[in-house]
């Protein structure tokens, strides 16, 4: 076996020890069993191939604690089997060594590595050791419930500090923050020994149990994950030793009574530390996202045109001028021009039929008085209780696409002109040559005062030709979206229909 495989087996094996120390029920069952914590953890981490280390540990600590070698065998086989399928439910549904960083992920956790794994060890030691002889039908119900509810405590404990300490090790702490992080264990111990009490403590026995959740809140929003797992395994070490001391607010009953009691609110702590701490690690993920976008990010809550700004990110700076200080609180009318002012509420209705308004362009006012080509998407942002209480938009800068939407159609005018332009060019070339050719043939045959009115038709056609020759030199046009009045004699639609049906109309 290699020393890898030795080391795990070892620790698995004093774990059990440690474990099976707080057996009551049965020697072979406790209400706090570390090593499916240890063994999950391992399967994550390591892969399927540390089974046999698993196996070797799980029988190491039966065979010397009660039963015999066969005993001992099947339930070794059950807490293989636990991790092993614990192992492959957490990959295959929860994301395996992440489980973590998701909400959903945890509860996917919780549920399948956390309360059904569990099952299946329960199950087969129980089984072990009826068949065996060791343990009465009377006693089943209660052995099992014991096994059970100590893997569960096991696997929401001890797994996730070890799946999390073991995918990042990196501690950057800057002295300022490791001095934070002592004292938070510090307060996390603390609060431990004065909520479950020490044997002298005046505290023992009242229900203070509310207070364990403010370091670990701390924990989860200060540090993270990990560092909260490590707070809720610290705060359960305290606990099981005041506990088995006889004090707390579960030290009052019988041991396995108390553990079974301890056993579920460490759990449940457990859960719901590693839950916020998703939570605030998923919301600040967002809140990066929002805080680096090179769109402007606007909240506002309020259902009128006049809503107020609550939510105005880097992105909102750049493009609107405004800092976050400036704006935060105030109407979000400021940014609508006054011609704009209805198109609010119309976007106001939408959103209140639950609609999303998707890349509408419009033109909005920036801090200095200048006006920005957007293209805004609005959503409605809704209550815990699904009513509509304000809008968030995101809006892009299109200045830039604007001014390069004109130069294509000022490409594609200044096309179709120059290529008109070239046509007509030669439509009224071709005649007006022959006129000029005509004109200075008439000339030598007139007198005087009629070769004065022959060079009067010459100047006049030299310049229809210079007329023509710059319209073909045509190299820029200035687009206007409405033009003036276009008498109908110089509308080419109508003025180029033949003589006859424009007579008839």
């Amino acid at each position: 076996m290699p020393w890898g495989s030795l080391v795990i087996a070892g620790v698995y094996f004093v774990a059990g020890k440690v474990g099976l120390t707080l057996a009551s029920v049965h020697p072979s069952a406790t209400t706090v069993w570390p090593p499916t914590g240890i063994a999950l953890a391992a399967t994550l981490l390591l892969g399927y191939r540390v089974w046999p280390a698993l196996f070797a540990g799980a029988f190491l600590v039966n065979v010397t604690t009660a039963g015999s070698a066969w005993t001992s065998l099947g339930i070794a086989s059950g807490n293989t089997l636990e991790a092993l399928l614990g192992g492959w439910l957490v990959t295959r549904f929860a994301n395996g060594c992440q489980a973590f960083d998701r909400t959903r992920n945890i509860l996917t956790f919780v549920a399948l590595a956390g309360l059904l794994s569990p099952v299946v060890s329960a199950t087969v030691g129980v089984a072990s050791l009826s068949l065996g002889g060791y343990v009465s039908w009377e006693q089943v119900g209660a052995i099992w419930l014991t096994w059970w509810r100590g893997d569960v405590v096991g696997a929401l404990v001890v797994a996730p500090v070890l799946i999390l300490w073991g995918t990042d090790r990196t501690v950057h702490l800057t002295r300022a923050r490791a001095l934070e992080l002592v004292l938070l264990l510090g307060s996390v111990f603390l609060v431990g020994w004065v909520v479950f009490g020490g044997p002298s403590s005046r505290t023992s026995g009242y229900p203070l149990t509310f207070l364990c959740t403010l370091p670990l809140a701390v924990a989860a929003f200060r540090f993270g994950q990990r560092e909260a797992a490590t707070c809720v395994a610290l705060l359960a070490g305290v606990a099981v030793w005041a506990t088995l001391q006889g004090a707390g607010p579960f030290g009052r009953y019988a041991q396995n009574e108390s553990l079974l009691l301890l056993g579920a609110f460490i759990g449940t702590m457990a859960v719901a530390t590693l839950l916020l701490a998703a939570l605030v690690k998923e919301l600040a993920r967002l809140a990066e996202i929002v805080k680096t976008s090179e769109d402007g990010i606007v909240a506002t809550i309020g259902k009128t045109p006049d809503g107020i700004i609550t939510t105005w990110n880097a992105g909102a700076e750049r493009l609107y001028g405004y800092a976050a200080y400036e704006v935060m609180g105030r109407p979000i009318s400021i940014l609508i021009p006054p011609e704009h002012r209805d198109e609010m509420s119309m976007i106001l209705e939408r959103l209140a039929r639950g609609e999303k308004v998707d890349h509408y362009e419009t033109v909005r006012v920036a801090k200095d008085g200048r006006r920005i080509a957007v293209s805004v998407t609005v959503s409605p942002i809704r209550n815990a209780a699904g009513r509509i209480v304000g809008a968030s938009a995101i809006a892009r800068d299109i200045t830039d696409h604007k001014r390069a939407e004109a130069a294509t159609r000022e490409r594609d005018a200044l096309r179709h002109v120059a290529g008109l332009a070239a046509a007509a060019a030669h439509e009224i070339n071709n005649p007006l040559t022959a006129l000029v050719g005509q004109a200075q043939l008439l000339e030598r045959t007139l007198d005087l005062e009629e070769r004065r009115r022959v060079e009067e038709i010459l100047e006049a056609a030299a310049r229809i030709a210079n007329i023509v020759f710059r319209m073909t030199r045509v190299t820029e046009l200035d687009l206007i979206d409405a033009g003036p009045y276009v008498p109908q004699m110089l509308d080419l639609s109508k003025s180029s229909q033949p003589a006859g049906r424009s007579a008839r109309r």
